[in-house]
C-alpha cells in the first residue's frame, strides 16, 4: 500500500494536474487552424483551397453471423472421418513418465520428465503438483490426476 500523501504534496499534485490542463487548453485553438490559413503561411494543400473532408456522422461495425459454435462437433462432416488417433495423441510430448514404483512403508517411484529421472516420494513436487500417493501401478497428482506406470520398455 501506498503511503499517504500530506497536504503540501496534495497541493503540489493539484497545482501539477490544474497546470496539464490548462496546457491543453491553451494549444487546443491551435488544431483548430483552417488549411487555407496554414496553407497561406506554406505551401497549399494538396486537395485544394476549398475541399473539405466528409466523416460519417455514426460509425457502424460491419454485420457478422455466426454459422455454427466451433467447439461442437459438425455431424455433417463426422462421417467423412478416416483417420483415428491414439487416446493420448494430445498429450504433451514432456509429460512425466513413471518407469519404477517401489511400494511399502516409504513408497518411491522413479518418474522420467524431460529426459532426467529422479525419484519421488509422498509428498515430493513434480512440476507445481503435489504426489498424493504411490500404488503398485501409478503415481496420484494433487489435480486429481494419474501417471500410470510404464510398462513398455524402451
Amino acid at each position: 500500500m501506498l503511503p499517504a500523501l500530506y497536504d503540501s504534496e496534495r497541493r503540489v499534485l493539484a497545482r501539477f494536474a490544474a497546470m496539464l490542463v490548462l496546457g491543453a487548453c491553451a494549444v487546443l485553438p491551435l488544431t483548430g487552424q483552417s488549411t487555407m490559413i496554414a496553407g497561406a503561411a506554406g505551401t497549399q494543400s494538396p486537395l485544394g483551397p476549398r475541399t473539405r473532408l466528409a466523416l460519417p456522422s455514426q460509425m457502424a461495425f460491419p454485420d457478422y453471423s455466426i454459422a455454427r459454435d466451433p467447439f461442437v462437433p459438425d455431424r455433417r462432416f463426422q462421417a467423412d472421418v478416416s483417420v483415428v488417433l491414439p487416446p493420448n495423441a494430445g498429450a504433451m510430448a514432456n509429460a512425466p513418465i513413471v518407469r519404477a514404483v517401489v511400494v511399502g512403508d516409504a513408497a518411491r517411484a522413479l518418474v522420467e520428465i524431460n529426459g532426467a529421472v529422479r525419484v519421488v516420494a509422498v509428498g515430493d513436487k513434480i512440476g507445481y503438483l503435489t504426489v498424493v500417493q504411490i500404488t503398485s501401478s501409478s503415481v496420484f497428482l494433487s489435480d486429481g490426476s494419474r501417471l500410470p506406470l510404464d510398462r513398455q520398455q524402451r
